[in-house]
């Protein structure tokens, strides 16, 4: 607002440009704070006017859904987490289900009377709804029953049981004859509401638990949302499932159907509500992403359809305006979870990484775009991921302790996951003739598998003191490393699994990443001391520091064709190295976050990087090495060659030019990085007359200065 009303009578100032961002900028009417934990449920009221909230701070609040003020002071729950909130059909009760085990019924007109409590559940009640009548209220709770209660009376009619794993969710179908379920078990199941009988056989699909569910206004579909990233429309007359809606790469925490029944609104945990069109004729249902700044854990239309509310995990409500602009938005193929792991093909042409959302993805190098959809089959995330030197697979760790293997022009899997492992698996390498793979875990071992049959070599597996969380194979094959959090290097001959070399000691810190140099002689290391060091194998001893981070080194890489090795770490920094004295050639600013992983190009031009913040960034070595010049007053070609430090855009010589907002700091476009593949993209730029200091009355127009 200050922008838009001052930025016309100024002259001499910063241009923002957000790709990736317009959409969000425009649909947020309202953000709502006052929570100081997750919202885990938000409702409209029947006429629209009001939305509460319910959240793990043990509060529901009640909003102005026009001027976004609190209508009435929060409403306790006994400091028990709220799970779920519903308002009645009349508009004035509000039913609430906490960990508390009981069921909270408010008189939203007299707020200061205290609640009527429905008891009878044994747990924690997870999700609560009204009949469409309000005669009625069901309950669902962790102790795998569903209860359903006389509203004006509290009495308990019906207790459903059939579920045998704790209960997400139960909605009401629009007659009010009919209430579905969704449970841990992965299974939907209907029941007669006044009865309490189970209606036809559960409806199975989902490869998770069913976390929310809803009913078309029509009562012909059902929606469910699941564990697995996927939502499934279920054909009510037949249980028959006619769509599965991919996008997400999060759990679905809620799903709800649009009052007129053509669109879905879906929360996830990918930080992401999606807006999807459910066109009869179309195969693939078009979305739209809202993106947020955290998971988000609950989504509802309001009654005209106009407007969807979200409650998320940053403590926030958000009413989001979805009735416009419906063609503006298309999903955004980006990750809304830690980057755990980045390695380039052989022929430098893609990326793959790994991450939190348990799928493997593929980047273009040159545009970062996503060459295929995620590579889905681990269910924990993805901690390693390589690709072979003939240019035919990827491979995948995972904590789910399975190694996996793609096909890396068609994403297939390839045979059946690799097994053997009995703790999560932290690391893995090809071999240099593709023929091999090395995988490391906390279970203190590190395996060889063949990679042309698909199983476990005959040699090994090799013990490590320690947790295993790095491992390489020498350029020859001929030796097998690793590194543990007990900080030894080990070597192995791989051919006999016999030990080639006394193990080389870290000064008592864990290894978390090591390679060898392109001669095989030396090997390179980083760990929790911020130290990475050079190692001469045939010694046994170290002959060099690199000595410059200010937090542990994540990942060390030694470049295929320079004297150079790259580092990232805890620090959030790339940096660069002499291989030879060990000098630090070059500090690369702008993840937000810890990176934890770094890979050359093979043509060493480049080095890529994966980062807790959500985003992989694409280095140009050559322009990184260059030493500019300070730029002294020139304040436009400062800003083109700035690095991002603690939230300022600093110049050459450290002098403050810019404050970042902390939501756009990891989305800068900055001097060195030629690809960004994250949510979004900010780029800063400037025109002429650029003004620099606290002088602001030169920034405004002639004409205006009085």
């Amino acid at each position: 607002m200050i922008y838009t009303t001052y930025a016309p009578l100024c002259i001499g100032l910063v241009s923002v440009e957000t790709f990736g961002t317009e959409c969000h900028g425009e649909r947020v009417v309202l953000t709502l704070t006052g929570h100081e934990n997750e919202v885990n449920s938000v409702a409209y009221s029947p006429d629209g006017h009001v939305i509460a909230s319910g959240s793990t701070d043990g509060t529901v609040r009640i909003w102005d859904t026009r001027s976004g003020e609190e209508l009435i002071s929060p409403l306790g729950s006994n400091a028990s987490p709220v799970n779920s909130v519903a308002f009645s059909p009349n508009g004035r009760s509000l039913a609430v289900g906490a960990e508390s085990k009981d069921v909270l019924i408010w008189d939203i007109l007299v707020p200061q009377k205290s609640p009527r409590r429905l008891c009878g559940h044994s747990m924690n009640i997870s999700s609560v709804t009204f009949s469409p009548d309000g005669l009625f209220l069901a309950s669902a709770s962790t102790d795998q029953t569903i209860r359903f209660w006389r509203t004006e009376t509290g009495q308990q009619i019906n207790v459903m049981q059939g579920h045998v794993r704790l209960i997400n969710t139960v909605v009401f179908s629009p007659a009010g004859d009919i209430l579905a379920s969704g449970s841990d078990d992965r299974t939907i199941r209907s029941w007669r509401s006044i009865t309490g009988e189970s209606v036809g056989l559960p409806l199975s699909g989902h490869n998770g638990g069913i976390l929310s569910l809803s009913f078309s206004s029509d009562d012909a579909t059902l929606a469910s949302g699941s564990e697995d990233c996927d939502i499934r429309l279920w054909k009510l007359q037949d249980g028959e499932c006619i769509a599965i809606l991919r996008g997400h790469s999060g759990r679905v925490l809620s799903v709800q159907f649009s009052p007129d029944g053509m669109t879905l609104a879906s929360a996830a945990q990918d930080r992401s509500v999606r807006i999807w069109s459910l066109q009869q004729d179309a195969e693939e249902p078009p979305s739209i992403v809202l993106e947020g700044a955290s998971p988000v854990y609950s989504v509802t239309f309001s009654p005209n359809g106009l407007y969807v509310a979200s409650g998320a995990q940053d403590s926030t409500v958000r009413i989001w305006d979805v009735a416009s602009h419906q063609h503006a938005a298309q999903p955004t193929q980006t990750y809304g979870s830690k980057v755990w792991a980045v390695d380039v093909s052989a022929d430098g042409g893609f990326i793959v990484s790994g991450s939190d959302e348990c799928s493997v993805r593929i980047w273009s190098t040159s545009t970062g775009g996503q060459m295929l959809p995620p590579l889905l089959g681990h269910t924990v995330c993805v901690f390693s991921v390589a690709t072979s030197t003939d240019g035919r697979l990827i491979a995948s760790a995972s904590g789910d302790r399975t190694v996996r293997l793609w096909n890396a022009q068609t994403g297939d899997a390839i045979g059946e996951p690799l097994q053997g492992h009995e703790e999560e698996i932290r690391t893995i390498a090809f071999s240099s003739n593709s023929q091999w793979l090395v995988s490391g875990s906390d279970d203190r071992t590190v395996r060889l598998w063949n990679v042309a049959t698909n199983s476990s070599a005959s040699i090994g597996p090799l013990s490590c003191n320690g947790w295993v969380l790095a491992v390489a194979f020498s350029p020859d094959n001929r030796l097998v490393a690793a590194g543990d959090y007990d900080g030894m290097i080990y070597l192995w001959d791989r051919g006999s699994g016999q030990l080639a070399h006394d193990p080389l000691y870290a000064n008592e810190q864990f290894i978390q990443s090591i390679a060898f140099s392109t001669a095989g002689t030396h090997l390179v290391s980083g760990g929790k001391d911020r130290i990475g060091r050079v190692w001469d194998i045939s010694k046994g001893r170290q002959t060099l520091a690199l000595e410059g981070h200010n937090d542990s080194i994540c990942s060390i890489r030694w470049s295929p064709i320079n004297q150079l090795i790259g580092t990232g770490s805890d620090d959030c920094t790339v940096r660069l190295w002499n291989a030879v004295t060990g000098a630090q050639l070059a500090i690369l600013h702008g993840h937000s976050d810890a990176v934890i992983s770094v890979a050359f190009t093979p043509n060493g031009q480049s080095i890529v990087s994966g980062s807790w913040d959500s985003t992989i960034r694409v280095w140009d070595v050559n322009e990184a090495l260059l030493q500019l010049p300070d730029n002294g007053d020139d304040i436009a070609t400062a800003l083109k060659f700035a690095r991002l430090e603690n939230g300022w855009l600093l110049s050459r010589s450290g002098a403050l030019l810019l404050w970042v907002p902390p939501k756009y700091r990891a989305y800068l476009d900055l001097p060195s990085c030629t690809v960004l593949v994250a949510e979004r993209r900010v780029v800063i730029t400037s025109g002429k007359n650029l003004h620099c200091g606290d002088n602001w009355k030169a920034c405004w127009r002639e004409k205006l200065v009085t």
